[in-house]
C-alpha cells in the first residue's frame, strides 16, 4: 500500500512540473538512490550510528526511489526539487547478550521550497531545499522488541548533481530535526511484553548517492 500511494505521489510530481521543467531548462530524472543516516543521539543501545559512533554500513541504511524536476505549485510559484521514498534496510541489531532483532522501515521525503542557482543549466544543478521527511523506525524478530518509532522532521538539504547524457548522479547531504515524541509504541496486534527501548529521535545528518534517468 505504501509503495502504492509512492508511486501515485511520483506520478503527480512529474505530470505537475513538465511544462516548467521545459521553461527553466532543467533536466529530470527518475532517480534511485542509498544512503545512510547518522542520529544525533545515541540511541538503541548503540546499535544505530550516531555522532559517537558512526561507521559505514551499520544500520540505519536506506535504498529508495525518487523523481528530481521542478515542482509546480501555481502558475507563479515552481521550484526545483528531488522527491523520494526510501526504505530502511532491515538489518540486524543487539540491544544486549539476550535481546537481538532486526531494524526496518520507511521514510518520505517531500520538499517544500528549493533553489538551484543552475536552473538554466542542462548538464549541473546544485539544489538548495527545504522540506519535511516523514516515516516510522520498526523492529521485528523478537516478540519483546516489536515495537516502532514514527517521526516528521523538517530538514535542509545540499545536493550537486551532475548530468552526463540519460544519465545523472547526485550527491545529498540532508539535516532534519525530529519535532515527534522520542518514545516507542507496540505494533498492532502484539500485546506481549515489551523491553524498555529507551528515547529516540530521528534528527541527524544522512547522505545518499542516486543514479537517475533523465527526460528532456
Amino acid at each position: 500500500m505504501r509503495l502504492l500511494l509512492c508511486i501515485f505521489l511520483l506520478i503527480g510530481f512529474l505530470s505537475r512540473s513538465q511544462d516548467s521543467t521545459r521553461r527553466e531548462n532543467s533536466v529530470g530524472s527518475f532517480d534511485v538512490l542509498v544512503g545512510q543516516k547518522v542520529l544525533m543521539n545515541e540511541a538503541l543501545n548503540q546499535s544505530v550510528g550516531d555522532f559517537q559512533n558512526a561507521r559505514f554500513g551499520q544500520p540505519m541504511m536506506y535504498v529508495g526511489i525518487g523523481i528530481t524536476s521542478v515542482l509546480r505549485i501555481n502558475r507563479k510559484y515552481s521550484f526545483p526539487a528531488q522527491l523520494s521514498f526510501s526504505h530502511l534496510v532491515p538489518q540486524p541489531i543487539e540491544l544486549n547478550d539476550s535481546i537481538s532483532g532486526r531494524i526496518s522501515g520507511c521514510n518520505i521525503s517531500f520538499p517544500l521550497a528549493g533553489y538551484d542557482p543552475f536552473r538554466y543549466s542542462k548538464t549541473v544543478d546544485m539544489l538548495v531545499e527545504t522540506g519535511f521527511n516523514t516515516g516510522r523506525v520498526r523492529l521485528f524478530g523478537d516478540a519483546r522488541l516489536e515495537q516502532v518509532n514514527a517521526y516528521f522532521a523538517p530538514f535542509v538539504s545540499f545536493s550537486p548533481r551532475i548530468v552526463l547524457g540519460k544519465i545523472a548522479v547526485r550527491w545529498k547531504l540532508m539535516f532534519e530535526f525530529d519535532v515527534t515524541r522520542s518514545t516507542w509504541r507496540n505494533v498492532w496486534f502484539s500485546n506481549s511484553p515489551k523491553v524498555d527501548l529507551g528515547l529516540m529521535k530521528s534528527s541527524g545528518f544522512s547522505s545518499s548517492v542516486s543514479v537517475g534517468w533523465t527526460w528532456d
